[in-house]
């Protein structure tokens, strides 16, 4: 059989057919006789060995035929027998291959066996690949899982193990010399691709990811690559499968590092890289070029590249030209990224350093202008990525100092990128420059800028030395004698002279004294002469003069002589001198560097810092991700003490109170960072280090900062990070122990203190001496701040009799403020608030306050009246008392309603408990257990017994309780209503007639001694009287406050009450200076607040000086007090609520600020009804001042977001603004209903405003109103239901078209909806179209009819519908007092209103929570919303 040839086939029929000399299979075994036949196979093996393959070749290749219909036994058993062959094929071969000379017929049949065998072994593992594939198929279609599945898998004879050791099986047969069993020794293309084919194969499936699988691959591969000229083949099944299969990344990128490695083929890489770039484009022409690189393909070869680079970066740097072409390319953003990241790889290991060539250092260059240019990238992902390999390059020193400014700047650039991605990468671009930076740890602008000025200065010295210029008195003498010299060498310069002995034997050093001792002689041609000798000693100078013109040369010899004689004389001699100038030439090179240096500090400091408030900006971003990396810039901008990042880390307060946590955490963590980690681990120094840095912070706050860094200081304390050694630094700095410390450190050591006892209030409580002693006693800073010191014990729960020593103290500092300190207000504020915080009886103090303070004041008066004829009033000591009167007034309705109202609410509660004790114990008593215990069913049987009786009797008084209960009730009440009153009459003779019901005087008393008092009898209550006698002693003691706050506080007969008149006379008073009128203003709106009577009787004097003071903070405080009467009695104050909106309108834009701002707050808490005064709102928003416009609309944009609450004043908003009354011009008229209408959103609000809309075009008789209306419908945005609206109502205003801007409008409303509109709202948008030209062309029909009859001289005929009287319009009015600040008469209705006869809606039928809340209502309630203006003017009742 070893007399043919074995032809590997490319397909498997061709061995079926018969050719001379070449093998061909003759019988093709039936699957059924496939077992008996691989079992005779098999003995014949064991006979004959391998070459056995020749005569049952045909059994085998049955298995190959019948594929997958074959069951796996079948399959596995031929593959065994494969296996075998293949592995003693090794043995049989070797003693073969080592003869020198093998025997033609030996060769031929061993070539056959090989080839027959590897055919084999290859075709049946793809054929093991293709049954394996279908029955996977099979289990997904049955839904085969878990461990069923991969039992099955096992049994099936071909897992990863297995494939695992088919290819090391294959390696091994390879490693033999195969080739020489070929004549010549070159193995055919067929045989390397078929044993090459099982290796790609593996490449494409999962199992490449095992390192083993995947280096047995390559072993394969590096083998056909180098014995068998695989190479090529091999490049371009890599790239495709590169290109397919994004798993096989990285296990063919270590497969190239491999090669290379193992194998020694160094230019595989490269050679794959050009393999790629042809690749790709061969893919952009096979598409046109139109859309190219396929992404998928283009990811994973950018993504091999990548990694190769990292692997190759040496053998990779050349082949990178390959691929700069695509940098150029849009096609594929993925590919462009890694290109630039071959690049910056390459950079980073191998163009770094100094010792590079020139060859290395342009590719360099060139490499870094690539990516330079594509930090403007139209992709914003290769933007990105470009600004992280910069980032790398520049922390591992790989930037030359040359290109940083340039990249610096850039990079600042990206920071108004629009993509959050970019502006992300730039801002961690910026914190690598500045943490790598070479020039300094500190960077501070102005400490560099005066470092360099110092250095330029001494560089400046020294260059003066080294060039001394000329001496001003020679230069004068040498223009007087400048002419004859240039004559006299104009004459003899042509003259030949030899040199004379006294010159030939003259040294270098006496030559320049010659020179100036010649022309001080006038003998100029010596002068001459000895120049042109001395320039013998400078060959290159003779030379460069030949080559000059005469002229030229008279030039040059001048200038030489000029030079010699200005230059004053050297004092020393030539040798000694170029010493010195050598040296002071080291100097100048030293300063120059260090100077440059500096240069280059400052340029870096000052790019820096121009960067900084483009990040500022970034720390108010939406994007979480500008935030965080804008935090940790300036986390490392502190600690190379940027100036211009102070504002940054100020700003970065404001993010504690972000709803976001990771902003907070992530400032909380900054700050840590920057004041509280220290590096020196002994205690004091570290406790000294975070003082110190803290007080730099403090000293520079706000205070919106101030209350930010509070909350950071809780934080701090709660977790124990301030310690007592940091606290006690804080004490000695304001005691000023420490030396050094000023003013300023002692006022923000002082200030820390505050927040840290609010957070702990012990540090306060431990160190009252020293506040009394040192705080209270000091300056007008140091006193408030020790007040807000002392108001921290307010959070101890704790109060302190009057006489306590602390009290005894503020009330002295407090008075001699009072009367010698230039400010007061805030000390007297926070005094105020502590006593009423901490003390037993603030009412007690309070009193004598004032009374001391009145006495200071009547004192100054008579002072005063002795010294000048006419009285005088101490106006600052007055506005200073009047303060403490609205303050006191103030913190008294606090107290009550806060502290007192509290404490009267847990002593009911003490009650209750001890009621509920008691009734537990008598139900614990009446079921007690008897002293002798019996038996237990005897027991069970008595309780039982007396339960039942226990029911029956309850049953027989059932009846009898109820009546009873509810008559016990009612006495009960009405004898503790009478008490109640009993004790306010009692105490209504004290001042202020509050120390009855103080904390103090009730908190001492016992819980026993109050139980003690309490009757027996309520223990015998039930549960339901007693949650009933909860809820009636919290409702008393509310209404007992509520009395109190009526008649006890500002009350007739009271303390405050007496200054009340002084309070409105100066608020009235036109004589009163602004400043007294705005204290007043501000005490009596106190007075107010706290009783409902002042309120009412002062609203009418506070609207009087609203309307008519000019006094602007006066009028601020008014509309301030406003609000918070409002909150207090909204009932009161809703009558005058159209006062401020007047004031909207008002000429100062600080009162127009002020307003938006308090009825924003009001409508949007509800405390005021949204009218038809809403309009008044809506034209501001078209202020003429942007920040009340911006102010108004955002207030527009919240009223939208509550309900349906800006549909329901729409129409009142339209009406109010398109009144001829009015007169608001057309254009701010469509600023604001552009914004306005943008707000509606739902569809069913935007149809029902529609068909409001049309409907108005009746009623409107105005050629406005019609413009006005058709450019409301022209803003919204339409649906299908909409349009037919719109088209259903043309009857409403088809007669308005004629008008030019109603049709305008129209038009550009059927132009927007059509744009981008589907088929259906196109139709309808036509309809109307076609609709409107139909009206034109009945009007046009019309008036040529009428036309015709005037011709004719007929009439025209009547119009068959009268014509409809305009309705009257009634002027709003404040009230229907003849005062418009007198409050309402509500007690008479003016018989010129007009009674409405519409029905009133049921009140369900107005919820504001539903979209079609108006579209119910009555037809007249939609037809007064626009009415035509008349002349006649009526009154209206103001609800």
């Amino acid at each position: 059989m070893s007399n043919f040839e074995f032809a590997i086939p490319l397909q498997k029929d061709e061995l079926l057919e018969s050719h001379a000399g070449q093998y061909h299979v003759e019988d093709i075994v039936q699957p059924r006789l496939l077992l008996s036949k691989l079992q005779d196979a098999a003995r014949a093996y064991n006979s004959v060995g391998v070459d056995y393959i020749l005569e049952h070749f045909d059994t085998y290749f049955s298995i190959i035929v019948h594929g997958t219909k074959l069951e796996w036994n079948v399959i596995n058993k031929g593959f065994d027998h494969m296996v075998r062959t293949a592995k003693n094929l090794c043995t049989h071969l070797d003693p073969i291959l080592k003869e020198q000379d093998i025997d033609a017929d030996v060769r031929t049949k061993n070539l056959n066996i090989v080839k027959m065998v590897m055919y084999l072994f290859t075709q049946i593992m793809k054929t093991k690949d293709a049954k394996l594939a279908a029955d996977n198929s099979t289990k997904l279609t049955l839904g085969k899982k878990g461990k069923k599945a991969a039992d099955d898998e096992e049994f099936c004879g071909w897992t990863e193990s297995d494939k695992q050791g088919a290819l090391i099986t294959l390696n091994l047969l390879l490693q033999q010399p195969l080739p020489r069993l070929w004549d010549p020794p070159l193995a055919e293309d067929n045989f390397v691709s078929m044993v090459a084919e099982p290796c790609y194969k593996a490449l494409e499936e999962q199992i490449v990811k095992n390192k083993t699988v995947r280096e047995i691959v390559f072993q394969v591969l590096g083998v056909l690559i180098k014995k068998y000229n695989h190479g090529t083949s091999c490049l371009i099944k890599l790239v495709q499968v590169l290109q397919m299969v994004e798993h096989a990344v990285s296990p063919i990128c270590a497969g190239v590092v491999q090669l290379t490695k193992e194998f020694g083929l160094g230019t595989f890489g490269p050679q794959m890289v050009r393999e790629i770039a042809e690749a790709l484009a061969s893919s952009e022409e096979d598409n046109g070029g139109a859309g190219g690189t396929e992404q998928g393909a283009a990811r994973n070869c950018g993504a091999f590249l990548l990694e190769l680079t990292k692997e190759l970066p040496k053998e990779m740097a050349n082949a990178i030209a390959t691929l700069q072409p695509y940098l150029e390319s849009d096609e594929s953003y993925t590919l462009r990224i890694s290109v630039l990241g071959m690049m910056c790889e390459v950079v980073s290991v191998e163009l770094c350093g100094e010792g590079l060539s020139d060859a290395q250092r342009i590719q360099r260059d060139d490499f870094l202008d690539d990516l330079y240019e594509h930090m403007h990238d139209m992709s914003a992902y290769v933007r990105h990525k470009v600004l992280q390999f910069w980032a790398r390059l520049q922390r591992e020193g790989s930037v030359p100092l040359a290109r940083q400014r340039a990249v610096l700047a850039r990079a600042a650039a990206r920071l108004r990128d629009r993509a959050a991605l970019v502006r992300k990468a730039a801002i961690q671009l910026l914190k690598v420059f500045l943490e790598c930076n070479p020039f300094s740890a500190q960077l501070k602008l102005d400490l560099l800028e005066e470092q360099l000025k110092t250095e330029q200065e001494i560089l400046e010295d020294l260059q003066k030395k080294l060039n001394p210029g000329p001496d001003p008195e020679l230069v004068k003498k040498w223009e007087k004698i400048e002419k004859d010299v240039i004559t006299t060498i104009k004459e003899k310069m042509d003259i030949l002279t030899q040199d004379e002995p006294m010159l030939s034997q003259a040294t270098l050093e006496n030559l320049y004294d010659t020179i100036r001792k010649s022309i001080r002689e006038k003998d100029y041609y010596k002068a001459f002469l000895i120049v042109k000798h001395t320039e013998r000693q400078y060959p290159e100078a003779k030379l460069l003069r030949c080559d000059m013109n005469k002229s030229d040369q008279l030039e040059y010899f001048v200038a030489l002589l000029r030079n010699v004689f200005v230059i004053p004389e050297r004092r020393q001699s030539l040798t000694q001198q170029c010493e010195n100038e050598l040296a002071l030439y080291k100097k100048v090179e030293e300063k120059e560097s260090i100077v440059a240096f500096l240069m280059e500090s400052v340029q870096f400091s000052r790019m820096i810092s121009e960067a900084v408030p483009l990040i500022n900006s970034l720390l108010m971003s939406k994007q979480a991700g500008d935030v965080s990396e804008a935090i940790d810039f300036f986390t490392t901008a502190h600690h190379f003490n940027i100036d211009s990042a102070k504002e940054g880390i100020a700003n970065m307060l404001m993010l504690v109170w972000s709803p976001d946590l990771e902003k907070r955490e992530a400032v909380e963590r900054a700050y840590r960072e920057m004041y509280l980690e220290c590096e020196n681990k002994a205690e004091r120094g570290r406790a000294f280090a975070v003082a110190a840095r803290l007080l730099r912070l403090a000293a520079r706050l706000d205070r919106g900062a101030a209350l930010a860094l509070q909350h950071l200081v809780d934080s701090w304390v709660a977790r124990g990070d301030v310690t007592p050694a940091i606290v006690q630094v804080f004490w000695e700095m304001f005691l000023k122990k420490i030396d050094g410390t000023t003013d300023t450190d002692s006022y923000a050591a002082l200030s820390i203190l505050v927040m840290i006892a609010k957070a702990k209030p012990s540090v306060a409580q431990a160190n009252i001496e020293i506040i009394q002693e040192h705080g209270l006693t000091a300056d007008y800073n140091s006193r408030c701040l020790s007040a807000q010191l002392l108001l921290s014990l307010s959070k101890k729960n704790q109060r302190y009799p009057a006489e306590h020593s602390m009290f005894t103290s503020l009330f002295d500092s407090l008075m001699e403020t009072f009367s010698n300190f230039n400010k007061f207000s805030s000390f007297a504020g926070y005094s105020i608030d502590f006593i009423y915080a901490v003390c037993d009886t603030p009412e007690a103090i309070c009193t004598k306050l004032l009374a001391e303070m009145y006495r200071r004041i009547e004192k100054e008066t008579v002072k005063n009246n002795e010294n000048e004829e006419e009285g005088s009033i101490p106006t600052e000591l007055l506005l200073r008392f009047i303060f403490v009167l609205g303050h006191i007034a103030l913190q008294q309705l606090i107290y009550l309603d806060i502290n007192v109202y509290s404490e009267l609410r847990r002593r009911n509660q003490v009650r209750e408990e001890r009621r509920a004790e008691e009734k537990r114990k008598k139900k614990a008593g009446a079921f007690a257990t008897p002293a002798r215990r019996g038996r237990p069913d005897a027991l069970r049987r008595a309780t039982l017994m007396n339960a039942s009786s226990a029911s029956a009797a309850s049953r027989s008084h059932r009846n009898a309780s109820l009546a009873s209960n509810k008559d016990s009730n009612c006495e009960a009440k009405q004898k503790r209503k009478t008490k109640a009153n009993e004790v306010a009459d009692s105490s209504a003779n004290r001042d202020l007639h509050v120390s009855h019901v103080s904390a103090s005087s009730r908190g001492k008393q016992s819980a026993s001694s109050m139980s003690s008092k309490v009757p027996s009898t309520n223990t015998t209550m039930t549960e339901e009287e007693t949650g009933l006698e909860g809820a009636v002693a919290d409702d008393a003691d509310a209404e007992y406050v509520r009395a109190v706050c009526e008649r006890d506080i500002v009350g007739s007969d009271c303390a405050l009450a007496r200054y009340m008149p002084l309070l409105r006379h100066l608020l009235a008073s036109p004589q009163a200076t602004p400043a007294l009128q705005a204290a007043a203003a501000l005490a009596y709106t106190r007075f107010m607040l706290v009783s409902s009577s002042v309120c009412e009787e002062g609203l009418q004097l506070m609207m009087t000086v609203l309307k008519r003071s000019k006094n602007v903070p006066l009028r601020k405080n008014l509309i301030i007090a406003f609000a918070d009467l409002t909150l207090r009695f909204p009932n009161l104050t809703q009558p005058w609520t159209h006062h401020i909106y007047h004031t909207l309108s008002d000429e100062e834009l600080e009162i127009r600020q002020c307003a938006v701002k308090m009825l924003s707050f009001l409508v949007l808490h509800e405390m005021v009804r949204v009218k038809g005064q809403i309009a008044d709102m809506a034209l501001c928003c078209a202020d003429k001042d942007p920040r009340v416009a911006a102010m108004t609309r955002l207030f527009f944009k919240q009223l939208s977001h509550k309900g349906n609450a800006l549909y329901n004043v729409m129409p009142d908003i339209i009406s109010r603004l398109s009144d001829p009354e009015l007169d608001v011009p057309e254009e701010k008229y469509r600023v604001i209903m552009k914004y306005i209408t943008s707000l509606i959103q739902k569809d069913r609000q935007m149809e029902a405003l529609v068909e409001k809309l049309c409907q108005r075009f009746k009623l409107s008789t105005e050629e406005r109103q019609w413009r006005d209306l058709a450019y409301c419908l022209s803003l919204f945005t339409y649906n299908e239901r909409s349009l037919k609206k719109l088209i259903e109502n043309l009857d409403c205003y088809k007669d308005k078209l004629h008008c030019s801007g109603v049709m305008e409008s129209f038009t550009t409303l059927m132009n927007n909806t059509s744009k981008m509109a589907r088929n259906e709202i196109k139709t309808l948008v036509t309809e109307l179209g076609d609709k409107i030209e139909e009206c034109f062309a009945v009007r046009e029909g019309e008036e040529g009819e009428r036309g015709e009859r005037a011709e004719r001289g007929e009439a025209s005929p009547e119009p068959a519908t009268p014509r409809r009287k305009p309705a009257r319009r009634a002027r709003r009015r404040s009230s229907t007092s003849p005062d418009e600040n007198e409050p309402p008469n509500t007690q008479y209705t003016p018989q010129s209103v007009r009674k409405s006869k519409r029905k009133v809606a049921p009140r369900a039928n107005r919820r504001n929570d539903s979209d079609e809340s108006d579209e119910e209502e009555q037809p007249k309630k939609e037809n007064e919303v626009f009415k035509k203006p008349t002349s006649r003017k009526v009154t209206r009742k103001r609800n």
